[in-house]
């Protein structure tokens, strides 16, 4: 009998399921991205933000029921940014005065859409900026792409498998904070109508947080698929997101001036126009706005869905076409 056949031979081992398949890719990637101590610090570094958002949904369960803390929950409302907020969600902040309770939907949904605006989005950017351009474009400089696909997996499932390494810390970045913080007013709340007037933020928040993984991971697999040095795709990460502001800005700041500066009729940035559309930060921004409910005093806009989808697809469909014409070739 032959000492060595090198004959083909039939897996006999035990197959996953192929719908489990690319979480086999994404648990491998999510432990080798986990070794990386500068993305540990950064999420350390994050949970100082939902901890001061916490201490105000803290604060102002305290100020339903205490009059010594109500004039501090009134002096938030009374600002700025708030009062814009009340305005777009057509919500009227003096019944918040007289009956702070009534006020606990809109405080809780403000404080966490300003959780996801600006902490959670700028560490977004900042972790992806870090992580995101290793993910595809080192395994194709090294060509460990041809293991992965060597065994029963497919590009596409190869792709997701990638994506969920990106969907994983999102996740952990972004719902999991807003949804302890939650937790945690429900319990520190003595109304016992405080679920039944907040049940829908759960939902929101996932939501918010998928308006915010879908897109960004499609154009942060995109550019590593394009390019085989990892710091051109993290280069174009972050002049993505710089130049789309600038731009917006300064978009901005032309249409005021050709209309006039005028205190009554000058748009404040975050307001939606159409300038909106050059501004990825502003775009995702303004539909976590909307899934919040701060954006019902003004007409539905469609065109930041519109714009996320097209990404979301143009970006999947490059790292998918990417992989798949570097397997035949």
């Amino acid at each position: 009998m032959p000492i060595l056949d090198v004959g083909y031979r039939a897996w006999q081992g035990h197959r996953t399921p192929r719908s489990t398949r690319a979480m086999v890719v994404a648990e491998t990637g999510i432990r080798l991205v986990w070794r990386n101590t500068w993305l540990k610090r950064i999420l350390l570094f994050m949970a100082a933000p939902a901890l001061v958002v916490g201490i105000f949904v803290g604060l102002f369960e305290q100020s339903v029921d205490r009059t010594s803390t109500r004039d501090a929950m009134q002096a938030f409302l009374r600002s700025p940014p708030a009062q814009r907020a009340a305005e777009r969600a057509g919500f009227d902040l003096e019944t918040a005065y007289t009956d702070p309770a009534a006020a606990r939907h809109f405080a809780w949904s403000y404080l966490l859409l300003v959780l996801f605006r600006y902490p959670q989005a700028f560490g977004m950017i900042v972790v992806l900026g870090l992580i995101a351009p290793r993910l595809i474009s080192y395994d194709l400089r090294s060509k460990g792409y041809l293991l992965y696909l060597s065994r029963p997996l497919t590009p596409a499932e190869y792709v997701l498998g990638k994506a969920g390494i990106v969907y994983f810390l999102l996740f952990m970045m972004a719902a999991v904070p807003s949804l302890l913080i939650y937790v945690a007013g429900l319990f520190l709340s003595t109304d016992p109508w405080a679920f039944a007037q907040t049940w829908d933020l759960p939902l929101r928040i996932l939501a918010a947080t998928l308006v915010l993984m879908i897109p960004t991971t499609a154009v942060a697999l995109a550019m590593s698929a394009l390019t085989q040095e990892s710091r051109y795709a993290g280069f174009a990460w972050f002049a993505f997101w710089v130049v789309g502001a600038v731009s917006y800005q300064v978009l901005w700041l032309a249409a005021q001036v050709r209309r006039g500066i005028d205190p009554e009729r000058m748009e404040f940035l975050g307001e939606y126009n159409s300038w909106m559309l050059f501004s990825p930060y502003e775009t995702l921004g303004y539909m976590q706005m909307q899934i919040f409910g701060l954006a019902q005093g003004e007409p539905w806009a469609w065109g930041p869905w519109v714009v996320a989808i097209a990404m979301s697809i143009l970006g999947y469909g490059i790292a998918y076409r990417r992989v798949a014409r570097m397997l035949k070739a």
